[in-house]
């Protein structure tokens, strides 16, 4: 099978990346972007979710909050654990203080990391330094900003167990324990 435009593109963009030349990259995306026809706008094009995530990526680094929360929403509702995706929708929750939906996020960020297909994908946000970051820093900050603590502890148990059919719930259980740190030390 023959490589698509926009799938040339992207991994175009990919390169100048990796050479710290982001306007090319910029430029590159958004060709990509506008090159992907509709019947191919799936959750199973890799392509397309990974192109949404740069395009994000790029419009919270310029400050264009409604065009990333446009981006992430559009691939989130293709894939609902892309790791990228999520880990970008933490970023903008915690620019925005939506700090609720900020720990749902993170909760839904860590089921990802854990799911059987995360390897399928070529993910930036699937490395130690980010999940370091969502532990240290996003999770203390979205969860001492958030009312209610009782339930979403509750709510949060409840799913690391039924998580662990398809997971292993290693990562939900350790932001359980640094959200029981933080009420222990908050008492």
């Amino acid at each position: 099978m023959s490589q698509r435009d926009y799938e040339s593109n992207l991994e175009t963009a990919v390169s100048y990346l990796k050479l710290q030349n982001g306007i090319d990259a910029r430029l590159s995306v958004k060709k990509a972007l506008s090159q992907v026809p509709e019947e191919e706008k799936t959750e199973d094009n890799k392509s397309y979710l990974k192109i949404l995530a740069l395009c994000a990526r790029f419009a919270i680094e310029e400050a264009d909050i409604s065009r990333a929360g446009y981006y992430i929403r559009l691939g989130l509702k293709l894939k609902r654990f892309h790791v990228d995706l999520l880990f970008l929708d933490i970023m903008l929750s915690k620019v925005t203080h939506r700090y609720g939906d900020m720990l749902t996020t993170i909760l839904s960020y860590l089921i990802a990391i854990d799911l059987p297909d995360r390897e399928l994908y070529e993910y930036d946000f699937l490395n130690s330094e980010a999940l370091k970051e969502v532990y240290d820093v996003y999770l203390p900050l979205a969860y001492s900003n958030t009312q209610n603590h009782a339930p979403i502890m509750e709510i949060i148990r409840d799913t690391a167990e039924r998580l662990k059919k398809i997971t292993t719930g290693v990562y939900v259980d350790k932001a359980y324990d640094i959200m029981r740190a933080i009420d222990l030390k908050s008492n």
